[in-house]
């Protein structure tokens, strides 16, 4: 829209005529963006989590389940982010179809929620990575020191001195400009591919759970052997002893919770829409292209892990970590990640340590795709004047929002914080996973309305944001089973051990508080532009200038 365009109350509400960003992102960056948030090695902790919490599922369908679970949320983001190509995401949208204030609140309660998300991950690079690497170099080089460093990381004050070193430094990567930011994603997009393949090819190449029960039984130091593993998980934890059904509730509950869990950031180009080359294309190629790569990335993983390792002995050992097992045959307080469990198909220190890195880098990257992504929602308030005009501010030599930006960082290093004090899974599955799906409820709202609302913007949407099948908008389709997946999801939650009746207090106190805040800022903001002649009412008429 053109200065010459803009009407007195638009001049009044929004703080310049220009957002000041430039539209510099490709379409590899942005698949970069949102596969790096997803998370491509993230899928060494899957032989963890579906056994240890739902240990009738099958982790090897599961992301498949995940996939079409997700698929019409990703679908609604998609035609929202060409409908809308805006930076702030669904900020804008819900805002410009329901109400500003809805659209604010939802956005805020997102942004935190995501930022908990890099409080309770980022100490995986300590404790999981760090750890488990110096756990596997202590076999390795039959060294107790190293183990006795291994044990340290576990600490929470040492995880928090090392996941604040690595959330700075990606504050500072993000700080420095857009295309450095851009590109390191980019980059590591393919290093984790490339990682990824000579995980499968070294497992395949040892032998796999022959080679791995053999090792185990000689390398690992425990009292246990690697039958006595599968027959513990069996008779005392009710470990599934095999391959659980493909079909199942507990397969679908798992999709819908660890499943849904790792496909979260698909959705990341949507918030910095206003910097993205050829929106349409790049849309379509970063959410739909960055789900389907990270779902067939991660099921070869998978099946490679768990039949490499053995299905009784994956089931057990899950079992085992969640349940506190006083005899646990691995690094104590640390799931049995197939990174840090690399030892046992190879003693190759630099494989070893390829994987294990692997894994923390992982978190590293995906804060900076974070902190870079909610900086832009954060910048959208102050464009809009709903917060202070001064988090809208562009540096001329970085092209970034560098107030915004700060913010982010101390925001992640405080849940940082809160989560080592407290539950790290709890923050991670109950806040943040239930929290992002309440955020998606709102949004399928405000996607199955959108047509009807606001005609004046659906009728001019490129294609396919203005698509139907035969009298009913796509986009309103997509909303109505993106609902359905959210409540689904947020239900899969109350059902294993780590929510339980800890995920009502998670929901009420944490959750419920974090929309409430939202609540009372906007009406604050509300108050204080009113007395100053500005109605953020208008903000529903108007969509933000590029």
């Amino acid at each position: 829209m053109s200065g010459s365009d803009k009407n007195p109350a638009q001049q009044q509400i929004f703080v310049r005529q220009a957002t000041g960003l430039v539209r510099q992102i490709g379409g590899l960056e942005a698949l970069g963006m949102t596969i790096n948030q997803m998370g491509l090695l993230y899928v060494f902790n899957v032989i963890a989590f579906v056994p240890a919490f739902y240990p009738n599922a099958n982790p090897v369908v599961e992301p498949l389940f995940g996939f079409l679970l997700v698929l019409p949320i990703v679908g609604m983001y998609v035609l929202f982010s060409i409908g809308i190509a805006r930076t702030g995401g669904d900020y804008v949208w819900v805002g410009r179809t329901l109400h500003p204030s809805v659209g604010f609140v939802t956005n805020f309660a997102f942004t935190l929620i995501v930022l908990s998300v890099v409080g309770s991950v980022t100490p995986w690079i300590g404790q999981w990575s760090i750890g488990e690497l110096f756990y596997d170099y202590s076999i390795i080089y039959r060294n107790s020191s190293y183990l006795s460093i291994a044990n340290a990381m576990q600490n929470p004050t040492n995880a928090f001195i090392v996941s604040a070193i690595f959330m700075i430094i990606a504050g500072l990567v993000v700080l420095a400009s857009t295309k450095l930011a851009a590109r390191t994603v980019k980059y590591w997009t393919f290093i984790s591919i490339v990682i990824g393949v000579i995980f499968i090819l070294t497992v395949l190449l040892a032998g796999g759970s022959a080679t791995f029960a053999k090792n185990f039984n000689t390398l690992s130091g425990s009292n246990m052997t690697y039958s006595q593993v599968a027959t513990t998980g069996e008779t005392q934890l009710a470990s599934y002893n095999g391959v659980p059904p493909v079909f199942s509730t507990a397969t679908l509950y798992a999709a819908a919770l660890v499943g849904l869990l790792g496909f979260l950031g698909f959705n990341s180009s949507a918030y910095f829409a206003g910097e993205v080359k050829q929106s349409r294309k790049t849309q379509i190629f970063a959410q739909l292209g960055g789900t389907i790569i990270y779902t067939v990335f991660i099921t070869a993983i998978i099946a490679t892990e768990y039949f490499g390792a053995g299905p009784a002995f994956v089931n057990a050992l899950g079992g085992m970590w969640i349940s506190g097992f006083g005899n646990y045959p691995f690094l104590s307080g640390t799931p049995g990640l197939a990174s840090g469990l690399s030892i046992f198909w190879t003693q190759n220190p630099l494989l070893v340590g390829i994987f294990n890195i692997g894994f923390g880098l992982t978190a590293f990257i995906m804060d900076i795709t974070i902190f870079f992504m909610l900086a832009r929602n954060l910048f959208a308030w102050s464009f809009d004047r709903i917060v202070p005009t001064t988090f809208a501010d562009v540096n001329q030599r970085t092209g970034t929002p560098i107030k915004a930006v700060t913010v982010m960082v101390l925001v992640g290093l405080a849940y940082c914080y809160i989560f080592l004090k407290t539950n790290i899974l709890s923050g991670l599955f109950n806040y943040g996973t239930a929290g992002e799906f309440t955020c998606f409820l709102i949004v399928s709202i405000a996607a199955i309305v959108f047509p009807f609302r606001r005609k004046d913007i659906f009728s001019i949407s490129e294609s396919p944001a203005n698509k139907k099948i035969g009298n009913i908008p796509l986009i309103t389709i997509c909303g109505v089973c993106g609902f359905i997946v959210s409540i689904v999801t947020i239900y899969a939650i109350l059902l294993p051990q780590i929510g339980g009746s800890m995920f009502y207090s998670d929901f009420f106190y944490g959750i419920g508080l974090t929309f409430v805040i939202g609540i009372i800022v906007f009406v604050i903001a509300w108050v204080v532009r009113k007395s100053q002649g500005i109605d953020l009412g208008l903000l529903q008429r108007e969509i933000p200038p590029e």
